[in-house]
């Protein structure tokens, strides 16, 4: 009787803390991950403020809640809402924890941000608020979704390279993600200072003022 009042209750807080965008979208990011990788998914992250920013607002009404959208994007994204909101009481602490920790960690500074990133979290393509109905902002994604592959092609051919033409091949791939999600991918930045010395492309010795700048700011 106890444990089947405490499943209740806990059913119950769980379900008072809905998202802007209704049934389809999580909330959990870990949990998100795991579907992903089970499902052979990419994660769609929808960086928002639900009761205060109006892009967001626009974006989620007319696109990210429709049935036909999320339908669609389900077939190749886990869809996950990060909230932002002003009223704290529509998340949880955990969340809210949660939503700041993935807001650091993705550099986002305006919203609606909608991020991409593979199953393991890595970012390979970011976009906003469009003019639109929800089958123009599928064919954009498709259009995102596709650096991702290119990404993956790009580095396999890159693996079979070495020096300078393996570090030219690799800051070429970086050169086709978002500019500020390149943090994420230090490791082939790594690869690339120790191809190149010398630094002949200058990718180096950009990110590091880049890193600097956004250190100071």
């Amino acid at each position: 009787m106890k444990q089947t009042l405490l499943a209740s209750l806990a059913l119950a807080m769980t379900a008072s803390f809905s998202t802007a965008g209704g049934e389809g979208w999580m909330t959990d990011f870990e949990a998100a991950k795991k579907k992903a990788a089970k499902e052979n998914k990419d994660l769609l992250l929808d960086f928002t403020g639900s009761d205060w920013c109006p892009p967001c607002k626009a974006l989620t009404s007319n696109i990210l809640s429709k049935d036909e959208f999320k339908k669609a994007a389900s077939a190749k994204f886990v869809l996950v809402e990060l909230d932002f909101p002003r009223d704290k009481s529509k998340l949880s602490e955990e969340t809210q924890k949660q939503n700041q920790e993935l807001q650091k960690k993705y550099n986002i500074k305006g919203y609606p941000t909608i991020l991409l990133v593979d199953a393991k979290g890595l970012p390979y393509g970011q976009t906003g608020f469009r003019d639109g109905g929800p089958e123009q902002y599928l064919k954009h994604l498709d259009e995102l979704q596709s650096k991702r592959t290119n990404r993956d092609n790009a580095l396999e051919a890159a693996s079979k390279l070495d020096g300078g033409a393996k570090a030219e091949a690799l800051v070429k791939v970086l050169k086709e993600l978002p500019e500020t999600q390149l943090n994420h991918y230090q490791h082939i930045i790594d690869q690339i200072s120790k191809l190149d010395p010398e630094d002949k492309t200058g990718f180096v010795k950009n990110q590091k003022f880049k890193a600097a700048y956004e250190s100071l700011m």
